[in-house]
């Protein structure tokens, strides 16, 4: 081979390499494109779904329906001294009177009773009553002597 046909060789081959990573590049940086868009749409979604959740908790934590319509279903339940709050939550999820004792335990600390918590005694509530109204009648403004 004359020294023009290896230069020419040479020159084909260093052409034929940069080729490849110009190739290489363009892929590599296909798939960091396509890894940044996955990554994003990953990303909206789990913010999507947090809000939506985020959303329905507040929902139900400021406007909880009650169990039943009224007429709804009586029911006694009794408050002793000392009993804590999960407790009371506790026995009105048993009960029936709400869906959900850790959501009241929730909206029991951000109402007005949480200083004062609520007065001992028998307590005759309603599955029509929405947690507001329990937590009123527990207050001691419907309590009974018993």
């Amino acid at each position: 081979m004359t020294k023009q046909a290896e230069a020419n060789h040479h020159k084909k081959k260093k052409n034929k390499r940069r080729k490849q990573a110009a190739m290489q590049n363009i892929a590599g940086g296909v798939t960091g494109t396509i890894f940044n868009v996955v990554l994003i749409i990953v990303a909206v979604m789990l913010v999507y779904r947090f809000s939506v959740t985020a959303y329905r908790y507040g929902v139900r934590l400021f406007g909880e329906p009650a169990m039943s319509e009224a007429p709804g279903q009586e029911v006694e339940v009794t408050v002793t001294d000392g009993m804590d709050f999960d407790g009371i939550a506790k026995q009105l999820y048993e009960s029936g009177l709400i869906r959900d004792p850790s959501l009241f335990v929730v909206q029991e600390h951000l109402s007005n009773y949480a200083k004062d918590g609520f007065s001992a005694g028998t307590y005759t509530l309603s599955t029509a009553m929405t947690p507001e109204e329990i937590m009123d009648a527990m207050a001691g403004s419907n309590e009974e002597d018993g």
